[in-house]
């Protein structure tokens, strides 16, 4: 009996005309369930509020990337909609682009909700970044949503702990140091404890996390007094915050302490319409207002040697001023009238 020749291997057409496979539909396995893909099918988190890397912070990152490769994958957030949300590593895709690099490694995760991927983007983000080096908005953001997930336990702390696993898939974090768990915060006292900040720090970063964007980039910027941004995170409409930024903007008006003071009682007495509004940024409302007395007046020491003692009292010396002074203006009245 004779033995079947084998049959030839099929020859992929693609492969035929020299076609390289398309690498955009879904992304290639890598080893322990990181998978490796396309930075053109990553999208950038919506409304991302943590600032991307510049100047030497970046440049250095680059060349980290053009030496070493990407070591901490970025995770993706695979939406029911099909689409692949960068929830971890928008600094990182970034890097690896300019370093001319096209896709990257990536663990994806499934079923989220958004609250569930906003608590993964702010966790991760201060695993990675120093608190110090973050801005006023930032450091809100981060403080709020870990408030959020403290007041919402059990799967929450088992969330923490799956990102915990995430961000150190070989038991290391990017800098190469054990990362710190955060499941266990259960107050502001703890987030304080953690960030090296007092409980009532904690509760004004909290409380300006509700400033629309507009206005707590002028806090980054140094534009509204921090304490000013607390007292004005107590106007809660945000239709109300918005014209406030479109009249800074539009007419180059401050927010001191004083006007922000004031923001913040007109609105919780119901008298912040859009006249009070205008008024307080003008500075109309903090103007003191004129006085009808005269303004005192300080005699020189010169003055009073010229025409006193030094054994004379206080007393003394005022009751002759008076005098003189009444004796002066009643000569002056006399002159007026002789002369009309």
């Amino acid at each position: 009996m004779t033995t079947p020749k084998p049959k030839a291997p099929l020859i992929n057409f693609d492969d035929m005309l020299g076609i390289e496979p398309k690498q955009d539909t879904a992304p290639a396995p890598v080893q322990g369930g990181i998978l490796e893909m396309d930075f053109n099918l990553m999208e950038p988190f919506p409304k991302h509020l943590f600032k991307l890397y510049e100047g030497q912070q970046l440049a250095d990152m680059v060349d980290s990337v053009r030496q070493f490769g990407i070591l901490l994958p970025i995770i993706l957030w695979h939406t029911e909609d099909g689409r692949y949300i960068i929830l971890s590593g928008h600094n990182r895709k970034n890097a690896a682009q300019l370093a001319g690099l096209t896709k990257g490694p990536v663990i994806i995760r499934e079923n989220l909700t958004l609250q569930e991927a906003v608590l993964i983007v702010t966790e991760t983000n201060l695993r990675q970044r120093s608190f110090s080096d973050m801005s006023h908005s930032e450091r809100a953001y981060c403080l709020a949503q870990h408030y959020e997930a403290m007041k919402c336990q059990g799967k929450r702390n088992d969330l923490l702990q799956e990102i915990e696993a995430l961000m150190n898939p070989h038991g290391i974090s990017e800098n190469g140091t054990l990362a710190e768990p955060q499941h266990r915060l259960k107050s502001r006292e703890k987030l304080g404890q953690n960030y090296g900040l007092s409980r009532d720090k904690v509760a004004k970063y909290i409380r300006i996390s509700n400033l629309i964007e507009p206005l707590i980039s002028r806090v980054d910027k140094e534009e509204i007094p921090f304490l000013a941004a607390y007292d004005l995170s107590f106007v809660e409409d945000s239709a109300k915050q918005q014209q406030i930024a479109d009249l800074m903007e539009s007419d180059s008006y401050k927010v001191d302490m004083k006007k922000a003071e004031l923001f913040h009682s007109y609105y919780e007495t119901g008298k912040l319409n859009d006249t009070a509004i205008v008024q307080i940024l003008s500075g109309e409302k903090t103007r003191k207002p004129k006085s009808n007395k005269p303004q005192p007046v300080k005699i020189k020491p010169a003055v009073i040697f010229k025409y006193f003692t030094p054994q004379q009292s206080r007393q003394e010396i005022e009751e002759t001023i008076d005098k003189a002074l009444a004796l002066y203006f009643e000569n002056l009245n006399q002159n007026k009238e002789a002369a009309s």
